[in-house]
């Protein structure tokens, strides 16, 4: 299968810390150019004729702005007296011109990487690549009378171009009461293949054996952000703002459908959304503001999808046909062998033509929404003791999407040689949000918190749809051999309506007292409830997963929460808080939904020394259903610990532990039956009682549901993380950072396949991190930096390519800085 390329993360050196981001590995763009070409993709690159036409303006704007800034000022430096100074690296507080204090600074360095293992499962988690970089750029003008033409203060940074999967590009600048100005455009190149994801697992005892080595569902994007926001009068009685945002996402990937049998699909993934802001401030009194929001959000989905190759042969009247992703012959997917054959393909011929498979297929979908929405909202202090807060916003989104879908090939189940659907689809999302809170201060150290929260929203929803089925007239002569000159056309027409609806209401009152300046409480309550309707309107009745077809289904939960706070400070170097709610449910729409919730909250920091800084976490939080079906029980406990220690101040440790326990134990029924000579532990404690999973006794005799086996499945997940980094400086011009650490995966979940490996619920993630900056004087510093990154999992490898890999990155820089 061909695969995609990479990810995303960035190390950047500079400045005595160290920031670790991705890359990748040596022989991607042979792998990246054949997925582009397969879908006539025609590349990426950091620099701005990259981008599309939305991004190119903001980009070459901020990029020219950038440049012209960077030389004025460089200009100025330059034209100062010789006086100023010899030592220029002593110089701390820039330079001044033209009315401005400047400073700035760039890095430029060179990246090496060096990869051992698999190349996919490094683009995945590191994705850092080799070669030229501009790590880092920034420029800082600030406006020494407010006098400053065109701004008094402007604000520019940059790091990633060159090369590397993250780009950033910032601007800030603002003039005394005319305008605020704040633009950036970001490039995320995002690359994932974790192959364990959606994979069959298939056997190495089928024949032919063809393991799938890659996750069916790996992607390899690239996303382009730009935003542009402005503030006119922004300290004015009334001031105005502006704004406009463009998100685009495109790149190759794939996914998987199951129409007889599981087929890799090739996707040229392509959305953008456009959203333009417009609003204003109006200050009515002295501590009251009134303001109102115009947002303008207009998406597009231009995602198509066609057939990939995976498994391909040939009939033996030499047409080709593609037999999907699952191969397991000996459970006759996508069919068994047919004796005297020994193998399902011979010679690249199918020898068995009453396979599910596939000629062709393709899906062409256009999606585009349109969502105005607005909002008016309101702060207030101007009333004696009260402060309020509010909010009300409605919005209308329309969606519309036409639908193209063909299949040629067998679907042996109905005996299918071909299908095309056809039609459109409508959608509307209506919604309205009130946020009120009101805060009544009692006295000087006892309030009363009010807040009320209101959601509205309903989905009507209509389709019209045809589907031309063509089954074979003779199903019992039905091949991939069988003309469609033998089948039956079958039309269907559907017409669907139908309409979600949700409607929630939550109200909370909190009673919140100073007691001390040493410590403080609060007291609550908190009730909700949430109303859930669905109608549909189909031909036919039906029920599915609790839902009816026809007709309308209505559902109401209400919540109620105690709510309890405690901070303190005893003395003035430690301080600590607690934070406790307790949820109970009188309904769930889920039976795996918790009908009764507790968090629990605790932070607290400790500073014995001015020097040192101790600090410690909990957060908990506990779900149940007593459900007798389910008996659902879950956890999610995190406890950390953080030290900082600077004793002097060449020298300074930083260390963190942070231990995450989950579990989740519920009821489930399924239906699994080993091979011979196979034992699944999970699977053979199974149970089939009577009236459970769907189980009847008649007559005295048990009769089976389609998923008859009940068990307590489980699922737990215990990750440790431990960090530890020493910053020292052994000379006066020279600062050396070290550091390690590791992420630690042990869990467990149940086994339904032999081949099934825990993957990522059981690996060691290592880190170890160093880097040396060297002030070389002249306003000029060098920087070398190393990461290692180590990923091994616990379990075996199971039927897909190794995920073990470890690198080298290393990255030397010279950074100038006035």
């Amino acid at each position: 299968m061909p695969l995609p390329r990479q990810l995303a993360l960035r190390p950047q050196f500079g400045r005595g810390q160290i920031c670790v981001e991705t890359g990748a590995s040596p022989g991607q763009a042979e792998r990246t150019g054949a997925v582009k070409a397969a879908i006539g993709f025609t590349g990426w690159s950091s620099s701005p004729a990259a981008c599309d036409h939305s991004n190119c303006g903001l980009v070459l704007f901020l990029a020219a702005l950038a440049a012209f800034l960077m030389l004025s000022s460089s200009n100025s430096l330059f034209a100062q007296s010789s006086s100023a100074g010899q030592n220029l690296a002593a110089e701390p507080d820039g330079v001044i011109s033209s009315g401005y204090r400047i400073h700035s600074s760039g890095e430029l360095g060179y990246r090496s990487s060096d990869i051992s293992g698999s190349g996919d499962m490094y683009d995945t988690l590191v994705n850092l690549q080799t070669g030229p970089r501009f790590l880092d750029e920034t420029l800082s003008m600030q406006s020494l009378d407010h006098r400053g033409v065109p701004f008094d203060n402007l604000y520019l940074n940059s790091f990633g171009w060159g090369g590397d999967p993250n780009n950033v590009l910032g601007i800030r600048a603002d003039k005394n009461k005319w305008y605020k100005l704040a633009g950036n455009f970001r490039r995320d190149q995002s690359f994932s293949d974790f192959n364990l994801l959606a994979n069959p697992l298939n056997p190495p005892t089928s024949t032919p054996s063809i393991p799938v080595l890659n996750s069916p569902h790996s992607f390899d994007t690239t996303r382009r952000m730009s935003d542009v926001d402005l503030t006119l009068l922004p300290q004015s009685w009334v001031s105005f703002r502006l704004g406009f945002s463009h998100n685009n996402m495109t790149g190759p990937s794939y996914s998987s459908i199951h129409d007889g049998t599981d087929a890799l699909l090739l996707q040229d993934w392509n959305t953008t959304m456009n959203s333009y802001r417009l609003g204003a401030d109006w200050r009515i009194l002295p501590r009251t503001v009134l303001s109102y929001d115009q947002f303008l959000d207009y998406y597009k989905g231009d995602t198509d999808y066609q057939l990939a190759p995976f498994a391909p042969a040939l009939l033996s009247t030499g047409t080709p046909v593609e037999l999907g992703l699952s191969i397991d012959t000996a459970n006759k997917e996508p069919c068994a062998v047919l004796p005297p054959a020994t193998s399902l393909i011979v010679g690249g011929v199918l020898t068995n033509n009453t396979c599910s498979a596939y000629f062709g297929y393709s899906r062409n979908q256009r999606i585009r929404t349109s969502t105005p929405t607005e909002r008016l909202s309101w702060r207030s202090t101007d009333l004696q003791r009260l402060d309020l807060v509010g909010s009300y916003s409605y919005s209308s989104a329309a969606m519309n999407t036409p639908l193209d879908e063909n299949f040629a090939g067998l679907i042996t189940r109905t005996h299918t040689l071909a299908f095309n659907g056809t039609g459109v689809a409508d959608a509307n999302r209506i919604s309205n949000v009130l946020d009120l809170e009101a805060t009544l201060h009692l006295n000087q150290h006892l309030r009363l918190v009010e807040t009320f929260y209101f959601w509205a929203y309903r989905i009507p929803q209509n389709g019209n749809f045809t589907e031309i089925d063509r089954d074979c007239t003779v199903p019992a002569t039905c091949t991939l051999l069988t003309p469609l000159s033998a089948t039956t056309p079958t039309i269907i027409t559907t017409l669907p309506q139908s309409s979600f609806n949700q409607t929630w209401n939550r109200n909370e009152t909190e009673l919140a007292w100073d007691i001390s300046k040493e410590a403080g409480a609060r007291i609550g309550f908190r009730y909700g409830d949430r109303v859930f309707d669905v109608f549909n309107d189909y031909s036919g009745v039906e029920t599915y997963n609790g839902f009816s077809t026809t007709g309308e289904d209505h559902f109401l939960v209400n919540e109620y929460t105690e709510l309890l706070g405690l901070w303190a400070r005893p003395t003035h170097a430690l301080r600590f808080n607690f934070d406790l709610e307790h949820t109970n449910y009188d309904n769930v729409i889920v039976r795996m939904a918790p009908r009764k919730e507790s968090r629990y909250r605790f932070q607290t920091t400790y500073k014995p020394r001015p020097w040192a800084v101790l600090g410690g976490s909990i957060n908990i939080l506990q779900d149940a259903n007593a459900d007798a079906l389910t008996q659902y029980v879950g956890h999610n406990q995190n406890y950390g610990l953080t030290a900082s220690l600077t004793p002097r101040e060449r020298f300074g440790l930083d260390l963190a532990y942070n231990f995450n326990n989950v579990i989740q134990n519920a009821l489930i029924c399924f239906n699994d039956t080993p091979p011979a000579g196979v034992t699944l532990p999970f699977v053979d404690g199974a149970t089939t009682p009577v009236n459970y999973c769907g189980n009847t006794l008649t007559g005295g005799v048990e009769v089976l549901s389609a998923n008859p086996l009940l068990a307590n499945s489980y699922y737990t997940n215990h990750t440790q993380f431990g960090m530890t980094a020493i910053r020292f400086k052994p000379v006066k011009r020279m600062t050396a950072n070290v550091g390690y650490s590791i992420t630690s995966v042990d869990g467990s979940t149940p086994q339904f396949n032999i081949l099934q490996p825990l993957g990522s619920l059981q690996y060691k993630y290592s880190q170890p991190v160093a880097n040396l900056s060297v002030d070389i004087g002249h306003k000029l510093a060098y920087n070398m930096g190393w990461n290692y990154y180590q990923y091994n999992e616990g379990s075996f490898v199971g039927p897909t390519a190794p995920r073990y890999f470890h690198a080298n990155s290393v990255v030397d820089s010279l950074r100038y800085t006035f």
